[in-house]
């Protein structure tokens, strides 16, 4: 009877074991899940705030904002003013954002938002790198 007892309890302690480290898991999944929503929602300030972080952002900018069809003032607000000082990608009626280092494994150029206008509107909007 003796074994019998210390047998359930090993059983019990090695369950709360599995179950701790079960929880732990769960727990860390949920964590990481909220901090890659973070870090990859869109927002003005962060749009402005970090610059060589918009990769992280600009797919969910490109979700949730039908950037197609905006007017030109309402892209500045949302967006900020163009980055023509880099000079790549300049030409009339386009709007050229920097969105950092590109995408993967080895990132040896950068990725850029453009924008191209006619009549003040957003005519077409896509990636490119350089």
């Amino acid at each position: 009877m003796e074994n019998y007892d210390l047998e359930i309890k090993r059983i019990k302690r090695n369950n709360y074991i599995v179950f701790g480290i079960f929880t732990a898991l769960v727990l860390a999944v949920i964590v990481v899940g909220i901090v890659y929503q973070y870090q990859h929602s869109f927002s003005t300030a962060k749009w402005e705030r970090n610059p060589e972080e918009r990769t992280k952002i600009v797919n969910d900018l490109l979700e949730d904002y039908e950037i197609v069809g905006m007017q030109k003032a309402d892209v500045v607000e949302l967006l900020g003013n163009d980055n023509t000082d880099y000079g790549y990608f300049n030409e009339e009626n386009r709007f050229v954002y920097y969105l950092g280092a590109e995408r993967g494994l080895i990132s040896i150029d950068s990725e850029w938002l453009i924008l191209d206008f006619a009549n003040e509107i957003v005519v077409d909007c896509y990636i490119t790198t350089d």
